[in-house]
């Protein structure tokens, strides 16, 4: 005769399956997250490629970040063709691309000026010079972009990095959105709102108190040597965001 599970052994599985599953769960959503941030590691790459075919074919100069094409805003990933939506196919690097470009499923943002690759560029000294020189007349009409030999030290530079845009409340006009944004400034900019976005493997928090927003998450960051790195927001340098180290400009 075949015994049936008493009601106590039910539960004393069912009980089993619950704490091996708070220890699982966990180290699953870890391992996922881990596979998201490889993700736009490549990603990134795939685009640094790009990049660097349209140097050789520009002598050496970096694609412009932005500039104004007709009516439409013409960009390094895409040219605008309504207020929140961009052609991939028809952007500065659009060319140089193999494939298409993956998106980040960790990226969760509301349309604006980016697409879900969730990678901005270090615009306003890699993309143009406005950020170098402080001459923001022309704006959003991008000039003056990088060459690889004005880099002092090309490990040491940020070229693409995780990007975003967070509309804080705080701001005119704020409605507290996370917003899509493929460009970034260097931290001197950021006024406690980073719009590089340390999303991988951590959280974020919007601190409408103290007018801020951090994060526990690592930002994934390709430099102008084309290696792919990831750091945490309080482990990063500025002097990483300039043509030349600011502690040598200011000599």
């Amino acid at each position: 005769m075949r015994r049936a599970f008493t009601i106590i052994e039910l539960l004393v599985v069912i009980a089993i399956i619950a704490i091996l599953a708070a220890f699982i769960f966990p180290v699953f959503l870890t391992a996922k997250a881990a596979v998201h941030q490889m993700g736009v590691g490549r990603t990134g790459k795939q685009i640094y490629t790009a990049t660097n075919i349209y140097q050789a074919d520009n002598d050496d100069t970096y694609p412009l970040a932005m500039y104004f094409d007709g009516e439409k805003m013409m960009t390094w990933f895409g040219r605008q063709t309504t207020i929140y939506e961009y052609d991939p196919t028809q952007g500065i690097l659009s060319g140089y691309m193999k494939g298409k470009l993956s998106y980040d499923p960790a990226f969760i943002a509301e349309p604006w000026m980016g697409n879900k690759t969730g990678i901005g560029y270090n615009w306003g000294v890699i993309g143009s010079d406005m950020h170098e020189v402080g001459d923001y007349s022309q704006f959003p009409n991008c000039k003056g972009a990088a060459t690889s030999s004005s880099l002092t030290n090309p490990s040491q530079t940020i070229v693409f990095a995780t990007s975003a845009f967070y509309n804080v409340a705080w701001k005119p006009g704020g409605t507290g959105m996370k917003h899509q944004f493929n460009f970034f400034d260097p931290p001197e900019f950021w006024e406690g709102v980073p719009n590089v976005d340390f999303r991988h493997q951590g959280t974020v928090k919007i601190d409408t108190v103290n007018k801020k927003v951090t994060s526990t998450g690592n930002g994934v960051f390709i430099f102008a040597d084309g290696s792919v790195r990831t750091y945490k927001e309080k482990n990063i340098d500025a002097n990483w965001f300039w043509r030349t180290p600011l502690e040598e400009t200011n000599q």
